[in-house]
């Protein structure tokens, strides 16, 4: 998670105002590498999900890894913007892969309470990019932070062959087969579920990518972009267990509902209150909600469709990058034809959307209660 999802996908962000400062990389040009990224991963959500991948886990695992660091150091040997959506496009479907592998891995062996732990790992990624990527970019710029991008990698994901290699070979009748259902029946609960995890991927893309873009256009707010995004990682890493100790207490759905509206009230505090702590404080309220979000969803999905987790988890991850490639088109669009706090706008909409959807489901009276 920290290397697939952490590193290879949101570190690009960090790096977003280096490339447009060395080499006058447009929004057009940031949106269309955003946008490849998102089709790559909608690919890879949906191919996921097939029989094939289980089959050959290790492989898919192995090569996902290998690839991703590869691709991190290609990204600083060209110009050329189609190759650079190349590139990101196949990030993308690694991340979807390695993610959905790495879910159903875990939950199949009927440890949905590891799914805070589990995720946990994206918001590491996502620190150590925000504290390293300055450091890189002193040594040689932009070319320097994806190489150094790539070394660190390359340490996650020495980890992550060793450890998820040992996991992912189940025995024919063991408890930690992943199990597969011949007839996945979706129902309203479900597209309930869907729909609200959709519109989460609208809201949370803009923001994750656009973040340290919008901060560095303040003046009053340029020099702490870099700590904003170091604090959404640290408050990233913590936040699957914690929202997982509150579901708990509470349910999942009520969990979700809180994380929602937390979240929305993290995007729109920068923006209508334009101060250090707000940005800071909004900036941990991002961080703390956007995994958690997806562990709590992942996690109640695996409840509500427990012999069909591979399906299930593929379907929800298909529909989340449906919404991360509409978000960035839109907030491309949105900046140019009106200003580069729009986005946030219309994120925050998306997130009340989903939390009204949200509303309407009754999964937790049908057995998803945490």
């Amino acid at each position: 998670m920290s290397l697939a999802m952490g590193i290879s996908r949101f570190g690009f962000t960090p790096i977003i105002p280096l490339m447009q400062r060395d080499i006058g990389v447009t929004e057009w040009d940031i949106a269309v590498m955003a946008s490849a990224n998102y089709l790559g991963y909608l690919i890879g959500a949906y191919i996921s999900r097939k029989q094939w991948i289980r089959k050959y886990i290790r492989i898919w695992l192995g090569g996902g890894i290998l690839t991703s660091i590869v691709l991190l150091i290609a990204m600083s040997l060209t110009l050329n913007i189609l190759l650079w959506s190349l590139l990101r496009l196949v990030s993308g479907f690694l991340s979807a892969i390695l993610f959905v592998v790495a879910s159903s891995v875990t939950l199949g062996q009927g440890r949905s309470d590891w799914a805070g732990y589990l995720y946990g790992g994206v918001g590491i990624g996502i620190a150590f990019t925000g504290i390293f990527v300055p450091m890189f970019d002193i040594v040689g710029g932009w070319t320097a932070t994806w190489q150094g991008l790539a070394l660190g990698g390359s340490i996650f994901g020495i980890v992550a062959w060793y450890t998820l290699s040992k996991a992912s070979c189940p025995e024919a009748g063991k408890s930690g087969q992943i199990r597969i259902q011949d007839k996945f029946v979706r129902d309203y609960e479900w597209y309930v579920l869907l729909i609200s995890y959709g519109l989460e991927g609208i809201g949370y893309i803009i923001t994750a990518t656009f973040i340290i873009q919008m901060i560095k256009s303040m003046p009053e707010l340029s020099h702490i972009a870099n700590q904003s995004w170091i604090l959404i990682g640290l408050a990233a890493a913590p936040s699957t267990y914690l929202w997982a100790q509150i579901a708990k207490k509470t349910s999942i759905t009520v969990s979700l509902r809180l994380a929602y509206g937390a979240q929305a009230l993290g995007i729109l505090l920068p923006v209508i209150i334009p101060s250090q702590v707000s940005t800071m404080v909004g900036g941990a309220l991002f961080g703390g909600t956007f995994m958690g979000i997806t562990s709590l969803t992942i996690t109640l999905a695996s409840r509500v469709k427990p012999k069909a987790q591979l399906q299930a988890i593929g379907e929800l991850t298909t529909v989340y990058a449906l919404g991360q490639i509409v978000g960035p088109i839109v907030a491309a669009y949105l900046q140019k034809n009106f200003n580069i706090l729009a986005p946030s706008f219309f994120a925050v909409v998306m997130l009340i959307l989903a939390l009204l959807v949200l509303m309407t489901s009754a999964i937790n009276k049908k057995g998803g209660d945490a």
